[in-house]
């Protein structure tokens, strides 16, 4: 008996206390998303014990009103297990409370193994019997992998979150696949799958964290120079956007109004984005863009775009961009050039629309012009 419960549940324990314990080490994060990786392991350890108490009471039929207990709590759990995972992928403002109405209805059908035999029962020599109603803890859990496929597909529909779509959608083809074995065997291979996907979802997620900006959910500076290596023979042009009146706002009205800027700012670049065009904030209010195989009207017609998106928003940044040409221009050249053409641009906007920010005062010393960063990495 012993041996046949390490046999079954040996993979899922170890990874519910080794997921424990890194969670555990990361309980002073403010990630909300992190409860629900504790309902993850909460429901997988209820299903461990209900199962291993449901064999042991097989052995007695004098025990089939525990043993009926037990196995409710097993059929229950199932969902509230794949529940967790749609919660995780779920945007964080919204997660409605709609998503738990399957697991009530599958709670109430097999609540009645108690008195009725619509969803199990026990025969006369002791052995389980499946009821019409036997199958929806199957038809519940397929309802919520799909749920995460779905999510998956509407919440990462850039080119930039494939690495996200592709981790989900491994993790949801796992689920299903054991869901289906286990529909053809009884077995308990979906806990395992859950608990894998839960842990490969906390590990992509944590990783990704390095490659975004947390304010402007953005790809980050590290990605720019990253990404700038990786797409370098395919980059046709590089452009260069910088806020305008960001220290105004901070110091006028606060930071937080700053704050709100910049991720105003960063929903228009977010907006912008395609296959073809990738976005960064590169410094506080600095953006970077990448363009891949586009010609000097797209990329001129994007910078534009931005401008006029961002001009709708209440707000003012300065653009520009450099173009590779017939010649192939490194792309450290290319950062540069955009950067000029972007404080030119910058120079032009407080000469015409508030007389020039960098004139001196009387009794001021001499403005310095911003100058681009020189902490460019090699190329």
């Amino acid at each position: 008996m012993t041996a046949e419960l390490l046999n079954r549940f040996f993979i899922p324990v170890f990874l519910a206390v080794g997921f424990s314990m890194k969670l555990w080490g990361s309980r002073g994060s403010t990630d909300r998303s992190v409860r629900y990786y504790w309902l993850t392991i909460f429901s997988i350890v209820i299903l461990i014990a209900a199962d291993a108490l449901e064999s042991w009471a097989q052995r007695d039929p004098g025990l089939v009103l525990f043993r009926t207990a037990f196995t409710v709590i097993g059929y229950v759990m199932r969902p509230v297990a794949a529940l967790s995972i749609v919660l995780i992928i779920y945007p964080k403002e919204h997660r409605p409370w709609l998503l738990w109405i399957p697991v009530l209805v599958n709670l109430a059908v097999y609540i009645t193994a108690f008195f009725s035999p619509a969803a199990f029962s026990f025969s006369e020599e002791y052995g389980f019997v499946r009821g019409p109603l036997g199958r929806t803890v199957v038809w519940v859990s397929f309802f919520y992998i799909f749920c995460a496929v779905w999510i998956t597909g509407k919440r990462y529909r850039k080119k930039d979150h494939i690495g996200e779509r592709f981790i989900l959608y491994l993790c949801a083809a796992a689920c299903i696949a054991a869901a289906v074995i286990d529909m053809k065997t009884d077995g308990d291979h979906l806990n395992s799958a859950i608990l894998i996907s839960s842990i490969f979802l906390y590990m992509f997620r944590r990783s990704i964290d390095t490659n975004r900006d947390v304010l402007t959910k953005l790809l980050n500076r590290t990605s720019f120079y990253e990404d700038c290596r990786r797409f370098n023979p395919s980059i046709s042009a590089i452009g260069s956007a910088d806020m305008n009146g960001l220290k105004i706002i901070n110091d006028s009205i606060g930071y937080e109004a700053g704050d709100a800027a910049l991720r105003e700012i960063g929903k228009c670049l977010d907006e912008i984005s395609s296959r073809n065009v990738y976005a960064y904030r590169t410094g506080g209010d600095e953006f970077a863009l990448l363009f891949i195989r586009l010609s000097e009207n797209k990329v001129h017609e994007t910078m534009e775009r931005v401008k006029g998106l961002v001009r709708n928003r209440g707000y003012s940044i300065s653009t520009g961009y450099a173009m590779r040409g017939g010649t192939y221009m490194p792309v450290q050249e290319l950062i540069r050039h955009a950067d000029e053409d972007m404080y030119a641009n910058k120079a032009k906007y407080y000469s015409e629309v508030i007389h020039d920010r960098r004139k001196n005062r009387p009794g001021q010393p001499e403005a310095k012009r911003e100058e681009p960063h020189e902490d460019r990495a090699d190329f």
